[in-house]
């Protein structure tokens, strides 16, 4: 399909206005012809009048009813006629034609039909403008009245070709039109000239947008003629400049951007919502052997990327790679941004590590049994300086054996196994469990343990026994770092969790020390740990468990007035 070329604004401007000015010619001259043409006709219609009521003497003196009256009278307008340069005709009461100055009165139609002559009959004259048939040209009638002895005997009626005076018209028009010509053409070159004024600074303006759309971003506006047009090429160039302003910093962004993308080692994809790739950087392409010239991606991607449900971090496997991904939604379009990275020697490393720790720790428990059984059994014999070498052995021995239970317990938690085992548990049969262990240290130090619970019916969805050595681990450190004072422990319920307290009058826990305090082999007072034979385990492992629970665990202290340990537990 071929589309009509569209028409440049000059060109529309100067048509338009010359259509108005042709229009407003085309109009003035009708009404200035229509006008002149108005005012001869009235003035020849005044002049036939005139001309009538002239005759209308000689008239008087020649009608009768005899031949020999009528043919004189017809003489007479013959004779008069030419000197007038007008047609002369006489009309009798019954509107027969006694007399004509053109024709033979014989062969003339009656004329008491007509409009002029029943004007004049009447007393008045009349006037008229028709084509005569007679003739074929148009004429001009006036008629009066012949009176004689007061009484309207005949009609004396002048008449006259229009086209006369339509001849006398003519070197007028002419002049008018010339006149007018010159005025249009006139009009028109004003109309060019106005029409290049109001079109040129448009011109300019769409000038302007047409180089920026070819990406000229330094094209600007020249001023104009008029305010509004100033006005306008003032808020264009602005927009322009913050246009390019704002372009150049996205493309400097853009490339800011596109070089961090390529110097970072994590592979990253932006995938669109329909799941196709709309941007990969050099390190997502090595990790899955993906070419520059291909967008296809391995199928274990594509299927993970097609998950509706997809979690925000996790583990894939591609060939013999373990890859850890996390992924983020971008905000107001739809699509993500994955991260990869290649976790194969941490997570071989890590499973090494795992089993080099379980093996150890089962193989180094079979010779720190025997070396306590021995020990105590020497104990028993041996007096003096050995006995008492035999119980720092002893000592250290049962030292070796908790830090060997504690470190294969963090590697069961940290393993990632299934450990718990879950069931429904009434709060207060731990307690019943778990209180009486310290019972002769707390006495034996002076330290009462009270027990506060909130409701008595408090269940919990936990493994008894881990939750038992959460409750151990947490006391055993109250009486440890407690010299006076009390220790309590409190049970409550907030909402769908179960809150646990245990709160001491100790040392307390330095600000500095509070961020780390449940990482593994970290203690406050290492010389006082080493004395009371800590691990430097029992928080690291307290907390794994209550995670692992779907629990948390939160610490604070005043140092010299006490700490207070708060976990959460979901009830049952």
């Amino acid at each position: 399909m071929i589309r009509a070329k569209t028409p440049s604004l000059l060109s529309s401007i100067l048509r338009g206005y010359t259509w108005v000015i042709l229009l407003i010619t085309v109009g003035t001259s009708a009404v200035i012809f229509t006008t002149f043409r108005s005012a001869f006709r009235e003035r020849a219609m005044e002049d036939l009048t005139r001309s009538a009521y002239a005759l209308v003497p000689m008239m008087q003196n020649h009608i009768n009813s005899s031949s020999a009256s009528t043919s004189r009278l017809d003489s007479l307008v013959n004779t008069v006629a030419p000197n007038m340069g007008t047609r002369i005709t006489v009309i009798g009461r019954d509107g027969s034609v006694i007399a004509d100055s053109e024709k033979d009165p014989g062969e003339m139609e009656n004329h008491r039909t007509r409009v002029e002559v029943i004007a004049a009959f009447n007393g008045i004259s009349g006037h008229s403008v028709r084509f005569s048939e007679t003739l074929g040209r148009e004429m001009l009638y006036a008629a009066v009245p012949v009176t004689v002895e007061d009484s309207i005997v005949a009609v004396v009626r002048t008449s006259l070709f229009f086209d006369s005076y339509s001849a006398a018209m003519s070197p007028i028009v002419k002049e008018m039109f010339f006149i007018i010509l010159i005025a249009l053409a006139i009009a028109v070159f004003s109309g060019l000239i106005i029409s290049r004024r109001i079109a040129n600074p448009m011109s300019n303006l769409a000038d302007v947008a047409d180089r920026v759309r070819r990406g000229d971003l330094g094209a600007r506006a020249a001023p104009g003629h008029t305010r509004e047009h100033n006005s306008l090429a003032s808020s264009l160039n602005e927009t322009l400049a913050k246009n390019e302003e704002l372009i150049h910093d996205l493309s400097t962004s853009n490339s800011r951007n596109r070089a961090i993308l390529q110097s970072m080692v994590e592979g990253i994809a932006v995938i669109s919502k329909d799941s196709r790739v709309l941007l990969m950087n050099d390190s997502f392409k090595t990790l899955f052997n993906i070419r520059n010239s291909e967008r296809e991606l391995p199928t274990e991607i594509t299927t993970l990327f097609q998950q509706a449900d997809i979690s925000p971090e996790g583990i894939t496997r591609y060939e013999s790679k373990i890859i850890a991904y996390s992924q983020a939604p971008v905000e107001g379009s739809g699509d993500f941004v994955f991260s990869f990275r290649d976790v194969t020697k941490e997570v071989l490393l890590s499973e090494m590590k795992r089993n080099f720790v379980s093996n150890v720790s089962h193989e180094l428990r079979t010779p720190l049994t025997a070396i306590k059984g021995y020990g105590e059994t020497l104990k028993d014999e041996v007096k003096g300086e050995s006995h008492r070498y035999l119980e720092v052995i002893l000592r250290n021995t049962d030292r070796l054996i908790a830090l060997v239970s504690d470190i294969q317990t963090l590697s069961e938690i940290e393993s990632g196994a299934d450990f718990l085992r879950i069931e429904s548990i009434p709060v207060s049969e731990i307690f019943s469990t778990v209180m009486p262990l310290f019972t002769a240290r707390s006495e034996e130090k002076g330290i009462p343990i009270v027990l506060v619970q909130a409701k008595t019916d408090i269940k919990i969805k936990a493994d008894c026994y881990r939750i038992e050595q959460v409750f151990v681990n947490l006391i055993d450190n109250a009486l440890k770092y407690t010299d006076s004072g009390s220790i309590e422990v409190r049970a409550s319920t907030r909402g769908e969790l179960a809150v646990f307290a245990i709160s001491d009058t100790g040392r307390g826990i330095s600000q500095e020390a509070i961020p780390r305090i449940f990482e593994r082999f970290f203690v406050v007072d290492r010389s006082r740990s080493r004395k009371m034979g800590g691990t430097g385990l029992g928080l690291a492992i307290t907390r794994h468990i209550i995670e692992a629970h779907g629990g948390t665990i939160s610490v604070s202290s005043t140092p010299g007035q006490g700490s207070i340990f708060l976990f959460t537990i979901p009830v049952s």
